[in-house]
């Protein structure tokens, strides 16, 4: 089963009862925050990995999209671990956890400094990109943020750290 702590401001657009926090220690690695944010008057949401920090980006969500998000959530995992090169075989053996997904209110105040910091980066991004005229490539947006220095973790880059994880 896979957590969803979703921010306020997610939770709003979801529209899915929110269950109690229940974060165990050795579960924190199929938990992830959440959180909906607009740049130009779209709604991108990044999720956060609990125990890794590994995150990425969601792009240009609708209405429709956040009546499935589960799914796009998990096709989206799928998709940038195996862009940062993890083994299949454990990408569809975490992902085979997320038959389940609940939702809960965010616990953790470091996790949302640490995505607020990757928001801003992202958002500085797509700044940078939309000056020069050039639609933003997402999948390399996700792996810069991935190579992003984050000192609370001993591996360094959430990327290495989610890796190591999920190693056989």
């Amino acid at each position: 089963m896979l957590t969803i702590q979703c921010t306020k401001k997610l939770a709003s657009e979801i529209l899915v009862p929110m269950a109690e926090v229940r974060e165990n220690a050795h579960q924190s690695l199929y938990s992830w925050h959440a959180h909906l944010f607009l740049f130009k008057r779209k709604k991108y949401v990044l999720l956060m990995n609990n125990k890794t920090r590994y995150n990425f980006v969601l792009a240009g969500l609708k209405k429709e999209d956040f009546k499935k998000f589960n799914k796009i959530f998990l096709n989206n995992l799928a998709e940038n671990l195996q862009a940062d090169q993890i083994d299949s075989e454990a990408i569809k053996a975490y992902v085979s956890n997320g038959n389940i997904v609940s939702y809960t209110s965010t616990s953790n105040r470091s996790i949302i400094s640490q995505m607020n910091e990757m928001i801003m980066v992202s958002k500085s991004i797509l700044e940078e990109d939309n000056m020069q005229g050039i639609e933003t490539d997402l999948y390399e947006l996700n792996r810069f943020l991935n190579r992003f220095v984050m000192l609370k973790l001993p591996e360094t880059y959430s990327g290495e750290a989610m890796r190591k994880v999920l190693s056989p």
